[in-house]
């Protein structure tokens, strides 16, 4: 950027509101492809909770066919075959939905790239005031 004596005060004015616009749109550009990147993760995480629901149906089912046969085989091989599948499927639910909470948690859905840049655009701004 070069220096120009000569440009009247309504001229430099005019030059540094158009480049703040420029500035405010490129940092609306860079808010929505954040965004659309954490929109895009909420949804990765919504199928793994939805996956961990539908799994958990199943598990539910084993479990409780494992309880049904163990309480009339009293312990015997078959029932507890099924409460070690019963027990497998827990552990698929499990991670499936801790991973999915996870993503899902609300700092990770903030745009801290486009917050660390307007805090550097403000701190530039203050500099040149």
């Amino acid at each position: 950027m070069s220096t120009n004596d000569n440009r009247s005060v309504s001229e430099l004015f005019s030059d540094a509101l158009n480049q703040f616009s420029a500035l405010l749109r490129n940092e609306l550009q860079l808010a929505r492809k954040e965004m659309s990147l954490k929109a895009s993760e909420a949804t990765t995480a919504v199928a793994l909770l939805v996956g961990a629901g539908l799994f958990l149906i199943a598990v539910l089912v084993e479990l409780l066919a494992a309880l049904a046969a163990w309480m009339q085989e009293l312990g015997t091989g078959p029932s507890l075959a099924h409460l070690i599948a019963g027990g497998v499927g827990l552990l698929i639910v499990a991670l499936l939905g801790g991973i999915g909470m996870n993503r899902l948690k609300a700092n990770s859905m903030v745009p801290h790239r486009t917050f660390n840049q307007l805090q550097q655009d403000v701190a530039a701004a203050k500099e040149h005031v």
